[in-house]
């Protein structure tokens, strides 16, 4: 029985898939914070709390409601940038969504799991899209 083997050119045609994979990579990852408005989503237990539009040079702070209302949460956004400010330590013990920092990018999120709040950027304007994935006629 005959085995194969692998040839010069079976490993010029690896290398190049490597590299136009390598490439496209890191263009999306160049690509995905260009945009000039972008639109951030805060969910706290599963439920849609604010849809918020902003541009690169906007500076305000965002304050929402979490814990059953009970407690506020204050998202900052500044030069494109959003970060959730520092929790009292009795309701997020380690503040790992604080120690996120400020996020800019559309792969990037701010999670915090013992108080169940989730915020991330979303690629549609509030008002476009919704939760329609797609229509069929």
């Amino acid at each position: 029985m005959e085995t194969l083997r692998l040839k010069m050119a079976d490993y010029i045609i690896i290398a190049v898939l490597i590299l136009a994979g390598c490439a496209g990579l890191w263009l999306n990852l160049q690509q995905s914070g260009a945009s000039p408005q972008k639109y951030l989503t805060i969910y706290v237990d599963n439920e849609l709390v604010a849809e918020l539009s902003f541009a690169p040079d906007d500076h305000f702070s965002y304050s929402f409601p979490y814990a059953r209302g009970r407690h506020s949460a204050v998202l900052e956004i500044e030069g494109g940038r959003a970060r959730l400010l520092p929790l009292p330590e009795e309701l997020c013990p380690k503040g790992i969504c604080s120690h996120t920092g400020w996020i800019s990018r559309s792969y990037e999120s701010i999670v915090c799991l013992p108080n169940r709040i989730m915020i991330v950027f979303s690629h549609t304007p509030p008002e476009e899209g919704g939760n329609i994935d797609g229509i069929t006629y």
